[in-house]
């Protein structure tokens, strides 16, 4: 009984056999404002979730998250020694590189950004994703 047990069990996989094109990026819906999560998204609207998502987790601010997750914009806003050149020209670079993390994006343009405060930041630019271009616009508040 035990060998026919190791035939079933003992399947041969194939990593190059898997279509990644098919892929289904579920996920659930999470309400920011009201801080619940209800129901399942999944396309345009799980891409733009995930955007918001990123772009308000402070990246090395928590345990939960690998250190490729998330956003440096607080951490540099918040450096009393950094330049506004500095911030001009690194803005961009953290927003690409905290964007790309997630492989449904493919590239970021046409970013602009006005530091509100030292904790809030309005942003406008344009994902570039699997499901097209999302036009992405709106202010992120440092929540740690």
């Amino acid at each position: 009984m035990d060998e026919e047990l190791d035939e079933i069990v003992s399947v041969p996989f194939d990593e190059d056999d898997i279509d990644e094109s098919n892929q289904v990026y579920r996920t659930y819906k999470m309400d920011f404002e009201r801080k619940r999560i209800g129901g399942m998204i999944d396309g345009k609207e799980a891409v733009v979730q995930a955007i918001w998502k990123i772009l308000s987790t402070t990246r090395f601010a928590h345990l939960i998250y690998d250190d490729q997750y998330g956003c440096d914009f607080f951490n540099k806003i918040n450096d009393s020694g950094l330049t506004d050149d500095f911030l001009e020209s690194d803005m961009p670079v953290m927003l690409e590189e905290a964007l790309l993390y997630d492989e449904r994006i493919t590239g970021v343009s046409d970013f602009s950004y006005e530091i509100i405060s030292h904790d809030s930041v309005h942003v406008s630019f344009v994902a570039s994703t699997i499901y097209g271009d999302i036009e992405i616009e709106g202010a992120i508040a440092d929540g740690d």
